[in-house]
């Protein structure tokens, strides 16, 4: 009896942790759901951000083909690029959007360069939060000089 119980322990420890790295958990909040999008794009990590982007339906990568992700991820990464980033509001509700949050984010793109921008966040029928993204033009063009 003992053997059977330690190898059904063992299988149901494997199905349960599986898939994810340490360090790359699926993120449980709003905000844990933000700092690692944002970190992963400091780090220019597009595969980690498409395991974080998408919508209430669930990862973009699971209804996009590979090529048209990384188009968008590659613009995502290069207009949301930062050295520093701080959320000064939210997460706050969206208006007629049960499932979302926005937050404002101050990102800093150099020493003398900030811009605030709203980014969204989304809840998967299944309780996991993944970032919607933004309104690209409320942000201004990351390869124009910076206005004070």
């Amino acid at each position: 009896m003992r053997p059977r119980l330690t190898v059904l322990v063992a299988l149901g420890c494997l199905a349960c942790g599986g898939g994810a790295a340490p360090g790359k958990l699926a993120p449980q909040s709003p905000q844990e759901t933000l700092a690692q999008f944002m970190s992963a794009v400091k780090g220019n990590d597009l595969e980690r951000m498409r395991t974080l982007w998408g919508s209430e339906r669930g990862l973009a990568a699971d209804r996009m083909k590979n090529t048209d992700l990384n188009q968008r991820l590659t613009v995502l990464q290069i207009y949301l690029n930062h050295v520093g980033y701080r959320v000064v509001e939210g997460p706050l509700p969206v208006p007629n959007k049960e499932d979302r949050r926005v937050f404002r984010v101050e990102l800093q793109r150099s020493t003398s360069c900030t811009v605030v921008v709203p980014l969204e966040v989304a809840r998967t029928k299944g309780g996991r939060w993944l970032v919607v993204g933004t309104d690209l033009a409320t942000i201004p063009n990351p390869a124009a000089p910076c206005k004070a």
